[in-house]
């Protein structure tokens, strides 16, 4: 057998192995930030965390303003040269104090809001996780990625249409397509428009 042969024969067998990896290997994509803004225990824990926030926001409101009150008698108090050195000290001491509490408590506030956000998305990401790899296991999936990072930027500018696998993820999930999303099905997925009839047809007079 010749280089010839043999180099024709490689290239043969290579040929097999590629086609026999791309008739295995099947890769579908979803968009799972946009899955989340439609999943209703998402939007209900946007709610919660927006009220916690909000509770957050008036209590470091209360904070803040009694501090600039004590600023306000403080400044008056120097101004007028009205405050003997002990008393001075002591403002002075107590300002520093409140600004403390209020570093303290911003910090401690958005920690909390971290634990708390956490402590809801965890079981929405792991029930879509689910759903993802029943999907993947029911259409023979060896990969679904995700279309696009947290920051929104597309990770996948080009991919088959059949192998966008957010509709049934959708689907599976209990949550009824967006039209938007419809009109980016296959035209075999789209609802079909009621065909006119000579009942529904309007004749002029």
């Amino acid at each position: 057998m010749n280089l010839k042969t043999i180099a024709i024969a490689a290239l043969l067998g290579l040929s097999v192995f590629i086609a026999k990896a791309q008739d295995t290997v099947k890769i579908g994509y979803t968009n799972v930030e946009m899955i989340l803004s439609y999943m209703p225990a998402a939007a209900g824990m946007q709610k919660e965390i927006g009220e916690l926030q909000k509770k957050i926001s008036g209590q470091m409101q209360i904070k803040e303003s009694y501090a600039q009150q004590k600023l306000q008698e403080y400044m008056q108090k120097v101004q007028s040269k009205t405050i003997t050195a002990d008393e001075k000290s002591k403002m002075e001491d107590e300002l520093q104090k409140l600004d403390q509490e209020i570093q303290k408590f911003a910090a401690d506030s958005a920690k909390e809001v971290m634990q708390q956000r956490e402590k809801l998305l965890t079981p929405i990401l792991e029930r879509l996780q689910n759903v993802i790899d029943s999907v993947a296991e029911a259409d023979n999936y060896t990969y679904i990625l995700n279309q696009t990072t947290s920051g929104g930027v597309s990770t996948i500018l080009f991919g088959p249409t059949q192998n966008d696998a957010t509709e049934v993820i959708m689907k599976s999930l209990g949550i009824e397509i967006p039209k938007e999303i419809q009109e980016g099905m296959p035209p075999g997925d789209k609802p079909e428009k009621p065909k006119a009839t000579k009942e529904n047809k309007t004749t002029k007079p």
